[in-house]
């Protein structure tokens, strides 16, 4: 026991020496549409460096600070309570404080809720237990107001039948032939402990997701693969094929645009 409590010990000293001796915890929502996703990027916009560079304005220190996100987002998809932590040197006194001098120097597609102060344990990617994300869709009316916020399907939409074919990716799978996850990349299996469709008021179709975490487009694939079984495009046993055979990577054709796709929550013990 003593040997752990020493080797915690060890480890703790050294991402202080490395990161700083304080940890703290952001909750944050933001509007995906002018981003490239989350992911700071060479040349392109992103939520990542828009946060770090009003961090490094407010806190002035010899080390640039960064922020450790629960993942990343892609391009035009939202976020309503995205989680990342930074390490600092300095102490934040106030965190109220700190907070409003983020936000009003933040660009109005970002908003901190939340900061709060952190074990250095904590991190934000890895000490979290599942993400729920949904999935909005219109079914009524095209609405250009919100066109950058959900996806017009013009087609009839066969609740049952979608409800059906969800269950074919609940629980764990190897995922390899839902991404564009590089092949290189060996982790390709992901458990979904639940996928929930429902109907609200007649005008929208939301489907919502949880699990241990998602690949880029996974969840924008499987969606795609709904609609176009919906649609009598692909069979059950197509879509258990492409669950199942993962020998041979072919990667699933239908996807649906990021503009529906909404992160909402990151869950922690």
């Amino acid at each position: 026991m003593h040997e752990r409590n020493e080797e915690t010990r060890i480890k703790i000293k050294n991402i202080q020496e490395k990161l700083g001796n304080y940890n703290y915890k952001i909750i944050f929502s933001y509007d995906g549409t002018s981003f490239f996703g989350y992911q700071k990027q060479k040349n392109e916009r992103s939520v990542q460096e828009e946060i770090e560079k009003i961090l490094n304005i407010i806190i002035t220190s010899q080390k640039e600070t960064k922020i450790y996100s629960s993942g990343r987002t892609d391009k035009g998809v939202h976020a309503l309570n995205q989680v990342a932590n930074f390490f600092t040197n300095k102490k934040i006194d106030d965190l109220s404080l700190f907070k409003y001098k983020m936000n009003k120097l933040l660009p109005s597609d970002i908003y901190i809720k939340k900061i709060s102060k952190v074990p250095l344990s904590f991190s934000s990617r890895f000490s979290s237990l599942k993400k729920e994300y949904y999935y909005l869709i219109n079914i009524k009316e095209y609405d250009p107001l919100k066109r950058n916020y959900e996806l017009f399907y013009k087609n009839n939409i066969d609740i049952r039948k979608l409800i059906d074919i969800s269950k074919e990716f609940i629980g764990k799978h190897n995922f390899i032939n839902f991404t564009s996850k590089k092949e290189d990349e060996e982790n390709f299996i992901r458990t979904i402990f639940d996928i929930k469709i429902s109907k609200i008021s007649n005008k929208y179709i939301k489907i919502t997701f949880m699990g241990d975490g998602f690949m880029r487009y996974e969840i924008r694939k499987i969606i795609g693969t709904f609609l176009a079984y919906n649609e009598n495009k692909i069979s059950k046993e197509e879509i258990k094929n492409y669950l199942t055979n993962i020998k041979e990577r072919k990667i699933i054709n239908y996807q649906v645009e990021a503009k529906g796709l909404y992160l909402y929550k990151v869950f922690y013990k």
